[in-house]
């Protein structure tokens, strides 16, 4: 079964990703093949002006990558090639002939935010459960399908390294606040305004994007000015760890040769450090915790096959503090059978 389907209104194609038999979107080499496909054949549809990609899932957009497939890496080269696959999807949508939209509702993380920040306009619903952000530092990792690239160059370094090197999530209103969004609007009409952004852009309109104010540009548009971040950077907490959790540094790094070198090397240097990362212990530990803090939420401490309820008749409460309070009150409150 596809993961995608396609509508259209008027010249607009519109993208739903809704993977089946899943809770969640994730990208894995399947989607990221599908979704290829799926462009090149929307590239050379005549009638296809643009396109709006939306998801399917209620709540959330693009929960990030597969992390089954990251656990399935065996080797650093593996890893690396892994990362180039993805960026050069990324740029596929980057540079699709065919302005791509992206209508974000829900989270929107790691792999998925990569892929809006590929997209030439991001419009997000103002409801709590839209987030944003690349949380890969917190499995030992950094953005590596051009995340490390693109962030900083539509927020400006400084805000995309307080996001990058935190691994931090950031809800809908301060996204938009902070540039990684361009429009924010009330879910009832997301995929309306989005498909008015696709065909204004098909026409050609070039979006402005928010300024950063005269210190911003001084420190995010100057040599001297970027120094100035990445030393504050390198020296906000994330050194101490530079020896048992690298992954923050790196992406200092990555982040700062792209800025300095330009983006085609700063690409090259985000997939070797992302190989180099994927293969330490110091990340797959962190993946094994992930994995254990995921089973421990969905278990609900009932064994597989007890679900009868066994009829209680006398409760003994030993204490009489704020718990033991509270337990012997609900117990005398609840409904009771008196039938023997």
């Amino acid at each position: 079964m596809s993961a995608f389907s396609v509508e259209r209104r008027g010249g607009v194609a519109i993208v739903t990703f809704d993977t089946p038999n899943e809770t969640v979107n994730k990208i894995s080499k399947a989607v990221g093949w599908e979704f290829e496909d799926l462009l090149g054949r929307l590239a050379t549809d005549e009638p296809v002006k643009a396109i709006v990609l939306r998801s399917g899932k209620p709540d959330t957009f693009i929960a990030g990558a597969d992390i089954e497939e990251f656990v399935a890496l065996r080797s650093v080269e593996e890893a690396q090639r892994l990362s180039r696959d993805g960026q050069l999807l990324m740029q596929k949508v980057a540079e699709s002939p065919k302005p791509i939209v992206a209508a974000i509702h829900g989270a929107c993380v790691g792999g998925g935010m990569e892929l809006v920040l590929a997209c030439r306009y991001r419009v997000a619903s103002d409801h709590p459960k839209t987030m944003l952000g690349l949380p890969e530092v917190q499995l030992g990792l950094l953005p590596g399908a051009g995340g490390s690239n693109r962030l900083p160059r539509l927020i400006g370094v400084r805000a995309a390294l307080d996001i990058i090197l935190a691994g931090k999530n950031e809800r809908a209103k301060k996204a938009f606040a902070l540039g990684m969004v361009d429009e924010l609007v009330p879910e009832s009409i997301l995929l309306d305004t989005a498909i008015a952004a696709a065909e204004r852009l098909a026409r050609g309109w070039k979006p402005s994007r928010k300024g950063r104010g005269v210190s911003g540009a001084l420190l995010d548009g100057t040599p001297i000015g970027r120094l100035v971040v990445y030393g504050k950077a390198k020296g906000s907490g994330h050194q101490e760890d530079r020896g048992t959790y690298p992954a923050p540094l790196r992406a200092l790094e990555v982040v700062r040769t792209s800025l300095e070198q330009g983006m085609t090397r700063g690409l090259e240097a985000e997939a070797q450090a992302f190989g180099e990362l994927a293969m330490s212990d110091v990340s797959r530990r962190l993946v094994e915790i992930f994995f254990a803090t995921t089973a421990i939420k969905k278990d609900d401490g009932v064994p597989a096959g007890a679900g009868r309820a066994t009829k209680v008749r006398r409760i003994g409460v030993i204490g009489s503090g704020f718990m033991g309070a509270g337990i012997a009150g609900t117990a005398a409150l609840a409904p009771t059978s008196r039938s023997g």
